[in-house]
């Protein structure tokens, strides 16, 4: 069967987010105790009992999603749940990159720390913020954001239907009432601050050569590329999409429709939420796609599997 492995970003946490995994499974339990060791935090008591502005910290959220994803997929792998494409929504695609095997656990947690710590630390007191637009034509929003003056970008092309800009608050609010004349809808993002966005460049150069130095493999199978939407299947394309990433936009819904182009049968969400599912079914409907959110959730995949 061919399957595809989706891995989520940042917006898909939430505190008690792995707790029925961690109880249920050997190989997620020991997944945290190594990224807690390697962050001298205890990871666990993070995502089970947050607290809620710890967790939604990009410091914090970034080590911890990456940390639950990849436990997630060991389980998987142990069921011997192969994929033949993999693809993973901003800091998700570096999740995706170490699950199959262009970096190891360390090194691949080490990236996400820093990437987290520096976002972080450059957007502080810059008074940006990302909001999503729904049911407008991302056309008609990029006509609107030639208007802006260069203070809002488009961060994600998340499907026909949403699009997600990052840019100054005072810019996004004048977006407001041209949404609600046609008839859309705009919704600020609890985030903290413009991610995929120009902002972030002095953050993006510092981790630009953080990857330069980081030692990489070729991917066991490809991964599709934010900044691409493009199969990634060498060492050299995975540090250009790295030292890429940070800034650019993401071309998810792109991606989405590369990816049912090359007939995948399965599509399966790695780790907490429902939200690459949802993003999914709005680019393809008929598209099949599975949660690993619980472990009912994972016994459903397995079944299925086991039928098919």
């Amino acid at each position: 069967m061919n399957i595809a492995l989706l891995f989520p970003g940042q917006g898909s946490q939430s505190v008690g987010m792995g707790r029925e995994l961690y109880r249920a499974y050997p190989r997620v339990r020991e997944t945290f105790d190594e990224c807690s060791d390697l962050c001298g935090m205890d990871l666990a008591k993070l995502c089970f009992k947050g607290p809620r502005t710890e967790l939604n910290a990009t410091e914090y959220t970034q080590p911890a999603l990456f940390t639950l994803s990849l436990a997630v997929h060991r389980v998987l792998t142990e069921y011997a749940v192969t994929p033949h494409w993999v693809a993973g929504h901003s800091l998700g695609e570096i999740t995706a990159m170490a699950a199959v095997g262009c970096m190891d656990l360390a090194a691949g947690f080490s990236l996400v720390r820093e990437r987290g710590r520096l976002m972080a630390e450059v957007l502080a007191g810059k008074g940006s913020t990302m909001a999503a637009i729904e049911g407008v034509s991302p056309e008609v929003i990029e006509n609107w954001l030639a208007e802006l003056d260069d203070s809002a970008w488009i961060a994600n092309y998340n499907a026909p239907t949403q699009t997600i800009l990052s840019g100054t608050r005072a810019a996004l609010n004048r977006l407001t009432e041209p949404v609600r004349v046609a008839n859309g809808k705009l919704m600020f993002l609890p985030v903290s601050g413009a991610f995929h966005s120009p902002l972030l460049a002095s953050a993006a150069d510092a981790f630009a050569r953080l990857v330069e130095d980081m030692p990489l493999q070729n991917p066991v199978c490809p991964v599709i590329g934010n900044v691409t939407a493009m199969p990634l299947t060498t060492e050299a394309d995975i540090r250009a999409e790295l030292r890429a990433q940070m800034c650019a936009t993401v071309r998810w819904s792109e991606s989405m429709d590369w990816l049912c182009a090359t007939d995948v049968e399965l599509f399966i969400e790695v780790g907490h939420g429902k939200m690459l599912k949802g993003l999914l079914l709005r680019n393809v409907r008929d598209a099949h796609c599975f949660i690993t959110e619980t472990p009912r959730d994972i016994d459903t995949l397995l079944r299925h599997l086991e039928e098919a």
